[in-house]
Parts: C-alpha cells; structure tokens; sequence
C-alpha cells in the first residue's frame, strides 16, 4: 500500500489513549516503598518487555526536553537486567527482550559514521568488575559486532570507548603474582589484580596497544586495605574504570583504589601527570577540594572557554570509607603550566542526600547541562553548566537508597533513531486494542485498517485467474487514524462497531510515510458482518435523507407562512390606502411568476441534491459546494441562493 492510498481511504482521526502508567511526581508513598522496591509495567501489546521501571520525577525531566533520551540498564536485588531507552515521560523507548547477562554501560556511539547501542554483557560476580563480551547493535537492534578482549584476556564491565580513530578502548582485569613490599607492611609477594586497558582494532579483534597498570604504578600508592592476596582471592590494588583518549594521542584514566585521575603517554606508557591520589601532581587553590576525592569515576577532559577541566563522578564514597554524605559531580579546573587545581563547581541534589557507594557516571552534554547518574542507586539528575539541578528522576524508593536493590552503573542521554525488522505488534483483548513498536523512535501515529477476511490466507496466485475461484481479497473498507501516545497506545472497540471482522495497525511517521505493518487479528464477535454493515450506513443515509427532507418542508413552511403574512399586510394597506388615492392595481399574473419561481427553485435543489449525495448530513454549505464544484447552471445557483437561507445563511 502506498501513502496516497492511506489518504484515500481516511475516515476517522482519533484522540488517543495511553495504556502506558503514567509515572509518579514527586510521590512521597512511591519514596517509602508502599508500590514495592522496584515499581514496573507490563505492557499487553508486548509481554515480553517486563522489567521497565515506572519513574518518580521529583523535578520532571519534560524540563528538560532536548530531544535526546534517557538511557539506563537497571539490574539488582529487586531488578532485572535489562538495557533500556526511555523518552523524557518516563515511557519506554526500547527495552531488550533478549538476556545478556548482567548490563553495564548502556550509549550511544559512532563507529564509521553509523551509530550503535553498545553495551557490555556478561558475568560480573568477579570481585567488583567482571568477564563479558561487548555488543554493537545497529539501527535496527541487529547485532554487528561482539567484542572480546585480546591475548586471551576476558573483557572487562568499565569501558568500552570508541575513539575517533575506529579503534576502541576497553579495560581488562587480569590476576598477577607480583611483590608487595612497596606496601608498608607487606614485605612479600602475593596475588592482585592488575588493571589493564587495550586498544583494540574493531575489524581484527587485535590489540594495537596495551597498559598495564602494576608496570608504571606501585601498589603502594593504593589506599584499598589489603586482604590475603591469594590467587582465589587476589588483592584489587589499582580498580581501573574509566579510560578517555585525548587529541594528543595519551589517555587520562580513572583508579578507584588510587583516588587519583592519571595521564597516560600513549607511546610509552608512562605516567605524565597525576590528579589526586598519594602522587598528587597538581597545588590545590581550594583548600583541597580539587584533589581529594573518593571512589571516584567516568573522568573526561573538558575544553572550555580557552580552558581545560577534568570532569568525574566523586562518589565521596567507597566499601570502607567516606568524606561526606552525598555525592557529587566534580568539575576541575587545570592550569597545566602553574600545576595548579581549582574546583569549578560541585553538582548535587540539594534535597536529598545520596551517597553512592560504587558506580556513576558524568556526562557534559551539548547544551552545557550535566547528566548525573547515581550508579549503586537507582537515580539520574540533569544540572544546569552552573550546578544548578534542574531535573531529577528515580527508578527506586528513596528510602531504599544504599541497599544495591537498583543500580544502574552508567545513566546518560543521547539522541537515537532506529527502525526494528520486527512489527508493529498489534493485541485484541477485553474489547480494546492495544498497538506497540519496541525500539521504534520514529512513529507518530497509527492507522488501523479492517478487512472482511484474514488477507494473510488468502493470497491468490498468478495463474489463477477465474474470479468465480480466486479468493476474495477485499479492500479496506474503512480507517482509522489513531496518534500514538507513550509506549503502548489503546483504542477501544465499540460494541456497536462497524468495524470488519480483521484488524491490522501500520505505524505512520510524523509525515504519514508508513513504516511497518502489523499481523492481523480477529476481533470476532464484534465485528460488524458486511450487510449488517451496509444496512447501518443505508439506515444511517436515511436518516440523514429524512432530516434533510424535514428541514426542507420547514423551511417551504415558513417561506409560505411569510407570504401569507405578506399579503396580508398588503391587502390591508391597500385598503387603507384606497380612500385617498389610487396608487396602482395588482399586476396580472404575479401569482403564476411566483409558482414558476417556486417551481424552478425545486428543480434546481433536487439537481442538487443529485449531484452531492454523500454530503447531506455534512454541514457543508450548499451555495458554496455547487459553485466550487460547477454542479449547477448560473441561474440554478442564483435560485438556490435566493430561497435557502443557508446558502446565505442557513440551511445546512
């Protein structure tokens, strides 16, 4: 079917319903936990996306609409794991339906100018990271490319960065012997885990570089107590998770148990600066605030007004300690020719005090708003470039902050466009119809066809050309326009519907370009049988005949009752007038001019009647129709136009 096609047949444009749960505001019951620890919807169009959280907005991100989406991957004691994209409502996007073990790290990036969901999935029950692959999804959620790391090494959950060069950045954890007597009191060797990143070749699945952090940095620098170092249970002296490529070729990257941003050369391997930490390289112009922090991450160069700042993620928080009692995102200012630090501005919810014990996440978007995203719990913040917040929205109780019930490691925005291969899926349940597209960016409305028959069985073949054989394969006999509105969108059936018995939904963009098509299904019993449905538009055209013939009679009435007055009037007043003077005397043959003028009038109405009667009921204006339309001579329409006060005001 074609697009024009669609507007021929357009009968009908509905306001829709959404089937959506409409996301709380605010809601001091949701923050106690009264709806339960995770609050979720399941949808009937689409069973199988189940684990969409219903959002609290206590400051509603419609505030802050740029277009872009909210990207997150819950997962936790009372959560599911499951990557997902939700619009500024709160309503889904998208939701994955297939599992990949646990989820990190949900975003959007480029890789030779297409864009790509990427991910990291897999196990991450290993002591704080994990082993997994990483997922490149198209457009159309079809996977492209799965990442492994290198050297037979298992890819780790913290990073997975694709640079400008199409290479990418992922870190791995690996499990070294090494001696621990640069640690004051453990003059010995023992087990750790190395932190590591590799540059990989997305084409070859080879690494063209590699870092390991125990060959340039001393395991005396971490602050993370030690525990037995055995090779069951090595010791996590470095927690590597963020790695940032710069425009000079070196990486500046994030250690967790170090308290410290470092810069990497990018030949050698060699530390150039460090951020924080026991090796601090910078003097603090505010009183330590630009270089203590704690369990920090996600750190990213940021060019700014001729200036350069180090963004992050300060947790203020990590299993064992803490600075203060909430967290925050960090901006620093570096003067790299002083060495000097200064902090630019400190965002947080001045509210509610959450402290992030791991996880977060720090996104400058193209706006200058910041994206905060609270990792260990389940909320996201968007600030202003001054800190102030502007939109705020959690995925769990308030009150259960802290309790690892919902995570998210990374909550972020990006624009998104996509076209699934799957359908539209279209549910008839309870007298009501139910129409989603998971993962569908792009749909405006729906329009909902009815055929007499399951065209899907009824396909007739090239070669069988006897129309008395040939299955019938009837047209749409009637549409429906129906905007879409949040994930699912309802549209109930009348009891008394003139509906054909198979339904089927074609998702529309804002254009009307049709985009995918949905199977069929059998509404049964309420459908409307082909000449009951023909009988109700007859009796409904009659009606509308008969209403129309009334209005006619009434107003033939009232133009006779007025002429009645009217001669009335005349006879009396020639009488009065007749003893004074004679003015005149009745012209012969008046009454014969009139019955000719209402005999003409009739003629020309019933022509044009004969000529529009789709349109007796529509509340056009007659006068008009005919003249656009050319349906009646000149001096018809002039006769119209005389006798029927709608055609210069009234009947209609």
């Amino acid at each position: 079917m074609s697009y024009p096609f669609f507007l021929t047949f357009l009968t009908t444009i509905l306001t829709p319903c959404l089937a959506d749960q409409v996301a709380f505001h605010a809601d001091s019951q949701y923050n106690d936990g009264k709806y339960g620890s995770y609050v979720t919807q399941i949808f009937k169009s689409h069973p199988q996306v189940t684990a969409v959280p219903i959002v609290n907005f206590m400051k509603p991100f419609t505030s802050c609409d740029d277009g872009s989406y909210l990207f997150l991957a819950p997962r936790g004691d009372a959560a599911d794991a499951t990557p997902m994209i939700l619009d500024v409502t709160g309503s889904p996007i998208w939701a994955s339906t297939q599992k990949y073990g646990e989820v990190y790290n949900l975003q959007v990036q480029k890789y030779k100018n297409e864009a790509f969901l990427t991910f990291w999935g897999g196990n991450d029950a290993v002591g704080g990271h994990g082993i997994g692959t990483y997922f490149m999804l198209d457009q159309q959620y079809q996977e492209r490319y799965r990442i492994e790391a290198a050297n037979g090494l298992g890819a780790d959950l913290h990073v997975f960065t694709i640079t400008e060069s199409g290479t990418a950045l992922i870190s791995i954890y690996d499990t070294k012997y090494t001696n621990l007597d640069s640690k004051v009191g453990y003059e010995r060797q023992g087990w750790i885990w190395d932190s590591i990143f590799q540059v990989i070749d997305l084409e070859t699945g080879e690494a063209v570089f590699e870092w390991r952090a125990n060959d340039h940095i001393e395991v005396a620098q971490s602050y993370a107590a030690v525990n037995e170092a055995a090779e069951t249970d090595p010791w996590d002296a470095y927690h590597l998770n963020s790695v940032e490529k710069d425009k000079e070729g070196n990486y500046l990257i994030s250690c967790r148990y170090l308290r410290a941003l470092i810069y990497i050369d990018g030949r050698t391997g060699d530390v150039l600066w460090q951020l924080g930490g026991h090796k601090n390289s910078f003097t603090d112009l505010s009183g330590g605030k630009a270089t203590t922090f704690l369990g920090q991450h996600d750190a990213h160069f940021l060019e700014k007004d001729g200036k350069t700042f180090v963004t992050f993620f300060d947790n203020n928080a990590d299993w064992d300690h803490s600075m203060d009692d909430q967290s925050k995102g960090t901006r620093i200012e570096l003067d790299f020719e002083a060495r000097t630090a200064k902090l630019d501005v400190a965002m947080y919810d001045p509210t509610t005090k959450i402290l992030s014990s791991s996880q977060g996440s720090y996104q400058t978007l193209p706006n200058g708003h910041v994206v905060l995203g609270y990792g260990f719990n389940g909320a996201m913040a968007e600030f202003s470039e001054d800190g102030k917040l502007l939109c705020d929205a959690y995925f769990q109780p308030s009150s259960t902050f802290g309790t690892g019930a919902v995570q998210s490691y990374r909550n972020l925005r990006f624009n998104w466009t996509a076209y699934p291969i799957t359908k539209p899926s279209l549910v008839f349940d309870e007298q009501t119809l139910y129409m989603s597209w998971n993962g569908a960016t792009e749909v405006a409305s729906w329009l909902l066809v009815d055929f007499d028959d399951d065209e899907t069985n009824n396909a007739a073949t090239d070669d069988n050309d006897d129309e008395n054989v040939r299955p019938s394969r009837r047209s749409p006999s009637s549409t429906t326009l129906i905007p879409k509105s949040g994930f699912e969108t309802e549209y109930k059936v009348d009891i008394n519907t003139s509906l054909k018995r198979f339904l089927r939904v074609i998702a529309l963009d804002s254009t009307g370009l049709p985009l995918g098509t949905s199977e069929a299904v059998d509404i049964g019993d309420l459908a409307a049988v082909e000449a009951e449905a023909d009988s109700m538009e007859e009796e409904k055209q009659r009606i509308a005949n008969e209403t129309i013939d009334q209005r006619i009679l009434i107003g033939f009435g009232g133009l006779a009752g007025l002429s009645v007055v009217l001669v009335l009037l005349w006879s009396f007043t020639r009488r009065r007038k007749a003893g004074y003077r004679v003015v005149g005397h009745r012209h012969q043959g008046s009454e014969e001019k009139e019955n000719d003028r209402r005999g003409a009038f009739i003629h020309a109405w019933q022509h044009l009647r004969a000529k529009l009667p789709g349109r007796r009921d529509s509340g056009d204006d007659w006068g008009d129709l005919a003249a656009a339309e050319g349906l009646l001579t000149e001096e018809e329409s002039r006769m119209i136009a005389l006798q029927i006060p709608g055609t210069g005001g009234g009947y209609r």
